[in-house]
């Protein structure tokens, strides 16, 4: 072969740009990888800040709704309340003409001598407190009271006579019938 050919800088040279340029590929790469590295967190950094953005306005939302939840509710039981007072008067309305037809019946069927201090109702029967002058009215008021429609037997629980004025203080249980329409 030839002695006078030396090939050995040309290769040298040509080692050292394959290096320079494995060593620019290498810094490109470096270079590229850290910015797509920095395109991903800031990605995921907007990503992170859109859903907590989007967790506040829900947690805002539910507040609200929340808050409209327990007016429903306010105004629910309000509305309860005011059907119930609607039924209470209704009922009172209702009561009204038997509570009249009571007295009536009652009051034409009292006896001289016969005073009533008390009157109680408690559904359907009434309690009835008050004097007789003298005793002996009691029983034939009873009878009268029984005869009445709206009312049936009528039970003495007490009668106390007082010696010193011939009266006698009487307590008496008076049962209502439901009335004939």
């Amino acid at each position: 072969m030839s002695d006078g050919i030396n090939l050995r800088p040309w290769r040298e040279e040509k080692r050292q740009q394959r290096q320079a340029l494995f060593t620019q590929l290498c810094l490109l790469a470096l270079v590229a990888g850290l910015l797509i590295t920095a395109l991903i967190w800031y990605s995921n950094n907007q990503s992170i800040s859109a859903v907590k953005q989007e967790n506040q306005l829900i947690k805002t939302q539910m507040t609200t709704l929340d808050q409209q939840i327990r007016e429903v509710i306010n105004l629910q039981r309000n509305h309860e309340q005011l059907l119930q007072r609607i039924q209470v008067i209704q009922k009172l309305q209702q009561d009204r003409p038997v509570t009249i037809e009571i007295m009536d019946q009652m009051t034409a069927s009292l006896e001289n001598g016969v005073y009533l201090t008390d009157i109680k109702r408690q559904s359907n029967q009434l309690t009835l407190t008050g004097l007789a002058q003298p005793p002996q009215v009691v029983p034939a008021w009873m009878r009268k009271l029984s005869q009445q429609p709206r009312f049936s037997e009528p039970v003495l629980r007490s009668l106390n006579t007082d010696t010193s004025n011939s009266a006698a203080r009487f307590d008496l249980l008076l049962p209502l019938k439901e009335p004939t329409p």
